[in-house]
């Protein structure tokens, strides 16, 4: 139920004075051929079309207030003006028929849809509304949403350029089925709508449209992108905590080891470290309960305290150097970093302007004329003329700037942790150095007696190994309920790595194997049958497509584009459209299939293509089952008898320059 069948079109047009002008269009299966002069309203027919599935930006049309309609169907007709315009699309899907019922003048951006065809629009049956354009437009109530749901084809996300993800819109789809009379004709896909950032597009369409396996690689890439923005903020959480824990005991890690820097005992585990400080307590306890009360020792014992003050202020200067450094070095990190950003955004914006001329198909420099594609040094690269030196590419300067960026952020980051320890050092320090002096004063002014003094500095000793055991009691406790945030990242990590191994050992399965052969094979029958190439069977043999060019027909040794003429790349385009339908068509049991089994172009002759070659187009038609498609081709002969070629097909004939689309009801 994959079919999209357009069976009938209308226009209601009213004006100020009372009248109505309209046209009413009606299309079978198979080939319909609209008929007649230039200028009379035959492009607006397929606009008619896509304009009612709110598919305007196939035409280039991405602002709401650009009308992609001529002035009369919205401003003025026969001098009258317009008051109410709007335009009725009957289509089905092979099972179901709708009506969409979309305004051409005031409220645009809304839809409404009845179960009925055309004719029983008007009936009691509820119109249901849908959002046509603008937010909301692929939300459950949204237009696009509903045109998946109707093609009965599921509406997905795929990654974008800067990382993230957007929706595979049904205007991505459109011209890999719709040619656009003017630039459609430049190459395949011409009219992509790139807008929504979606990395490699046109291959993405193709792959999903023409249900190839490989696109599950862009639903594995979502994936991963969610996997990446997990472990990131994971990471960050753990970071954090990780960091409280260890400024809290001056430590450091090693792995997920949490480590201490003792003067006594040097580095060691802070498990190993509370064991050492436990045996220790339990020594100077020890030593404090034998202690004698004999009064000797009481200058050596101030002595000793004020040793210990000097060398606590010592260390005090030396920690405040040390942070005072640090801060300067963070300083000059903070700055570099910003340099590093500026530098990035520049080359943003050069990749920016490489990828809008592969968009718009630039072959050379405006400026200087050189080849892009040619990267031998000292030559242009939009536009670095006569250069001596070969300059790198903006995507070469990303990936040294991010790979940098992320150095120095690492650094940056050590060092910001070094003086929040070398912070807590100090004010450890200067409580230390406070109590110190003030032992001192109390021990001299206080006791008389040198036992007194022992006592009263062996418990101040153990209460600071005390403190210190409960500060490493709370670390180690903390520590280990940060396990499961890193049983949690590593399972993530596993995921990713499983993701990675699959992307790269992702291959075309054997049913997109069959589809690419049966593309490849029509497209040859193709161009065979319209005489392109001047029917050198050599050259048609070599023809492929695969990935390597976006699914477009190519040649190893020649640009495909290059050897032929004007007429004979419309023939190009012709044979790839026709193929796309054809394979479709033969594996119609192949549900991974999306493609809708319509054809539109507007006006192919318009590009010096001759009746000859468009009569031998139809008849290649003609050996597609006309009951499982549809093609809907606009075109025109100014010699008469040429008419005979098309008139089987013809399902609306202007049939004069006065001729107009839109008649005057009443």
């Amino acid at each position: 139920m994959r079919n999209l069948f357009i069976n009938r079109l209308k226009y209601n047009i009213g004006t100020n004075v009372g009248s109505k002008f309209g046209a009413d269009i009606v299309f079978d299966k198979g080939l319909n051929i609209v008929y007649g002069p230039n200028s009379l309203g035959k492009t607006s027919i397929i606009i008619g079309i896509l304009y009612s599935m709110g598919l305007e930006k196939s035409f280039g049309i991405f602002k709401s207030s650009q009308n992609p309609f001529k002035p009369e169907f919205y401003d003025v007709i026969e001098g009258e003006k317009i008051s109410t315009s709007f335009v009725q699309l009957e289509i089905s899907n092979g099972k179901k028929t709708i009506t969409i019922a979309r305004s051409i003048i005031g409220k645009t951006n809304v839809v409404g849809i009845k179960n009925c065809k055309i004719k029983d629009f008007h009936s009691t049956k509820k119109i249901n509304y849908y959002v046509a354009v603008g937010d909301g437009v692929a939300s459950k109530g949204g237009l696009q949403h509903y045109l998946y749901k109707f093609l009965n084809i599921p509406f997905l996300e795929v990654p974008t350029y800067d990382g993230g993800a957007s929706k595979l819109y049904f205007e991505n789809l459109t011209p890999l089925f719709f040619v656009e009379q003017r630039a459609g004709w430049s190459q395949i896909q011409s009219m992509q709508v790139t807008r929504y950032g979606i990395r490699d597009v046109k291959r993405v369409a193709f792959e999903y449209l023409m249900g190839l396996d490989r696109f599950e690689s862009h639903l594995i890439e979502i994936r991963k992108k969610e996997i990446l923005e997990k472990i990131r903020r994971k990471k960050a959480v753990l970071g954090d905590r990780e960091e409280e824990i260890i400024v809290g005991i001056n430590g450091e890690k090693d792995g997920s080891v949490l480590l201490v820097n003792r003067s006594d005992i040097g580095k060691t585990s802070v498990h190993d470290g509370l064991s050492y400080l436990d045996k220790k307590y339990n020594r100077e306890l020890e030593v404090l309960e034998n202690l004698s009360e004999s009064d000797s020792g009481l200058k050596d014992e101030n002595k000793g305290l004020r040793t210990r003050l000097r060398r606590l202020d010592y260390k005090l200067r030396k920690s405040i150097d040390r942070a005072n450094k640090l801060n300067s070095e963070i300083s000059g990190y903070v700055n570099y970093i910003e340099r590093i950003q500026i530098n990035k955004a520049k080359n943003r914006q050069l990749k920016k302007i490489e990828n809008l001329a592969l968009t718009l198909n630039i072959n050379s420099c405006p400026v200087c004329e050189t080849e892009l594609n040619v990267e031998e040094e000292g030559e242009c690269k939009l536009c670095h003329s006569k250069l001596k030196r070969k300059i790198s590419s903006p995507e070469q300067n990303l990936a040294f700037l991010e790979d940098e960026e992320k150095s120095f952020k690492e650094v940056l980051r050590s060092k910001k942790l070094e003086l929040r320890k070398v912070g807590v050092a100090i004010a450890d320090q200067k409580a230390k150095l406070k109590e110190l002096e003030e032992t001192i004063e109390h021990s001299i002014n206080t006791y008389s007696d040198s036992s007194k003094s022992k006592i009263k500095l062996k418990v101040l000793e153990l209460d600071d190994i005390r403190e210190e055991i409960k500060r490493y009691r709370w670390a180690s406790r903390k520590w280990q309920e940060l396990d499961y945030f890193r049983e949690e990242l590593a399972e993530l990590e596993a995921e990713k790595k499983t993701i990675d191994e699959k992307l790269r050992d992702l291959k075309y399965t054997k049913g997109d194997l069959e589809i690419l052969k049966s593309i490849v094979d029509n497209f040859r029958n193709n161009v065979r049958e319209l005489e392109l190439f001047r029917s050198k069977e050599q050259l048609i043999n070599q023809i492929k497509i695969d990935e390597n060019d976006y699914y477009t027909p190519y040649l190893d040794s020649y640009d495909i584009y290059n050897i032929v003429s004007s007429s004979d790349n419309v023939r190009i385009i012709l044979s790839y459209y026709l193929s796309l339908l054809q394979t479709s068509v033969k594996l119609e049991k192949d549900n991974n299939i999306k493609f809708p089994n319509i054809l539109i172009f507007d006006e192919p002759k318009q590009q010096n293509l001759d009746n000859k070659t468009l009569k031998k187009f139809i008849s290649l038609i003609e050996h597609i089952e006309e009951n499982k498609c549809q093609i809907i081709l606009t075109t025109y002969s100014h010699v008469e008898k040429e008419k005979n070629l098309f008139e089987k097909y013809i399902c609306h004939e202007m049939v004069d320059s006065t001729d107009y689309l839109l008649k005057r009801i009443s």
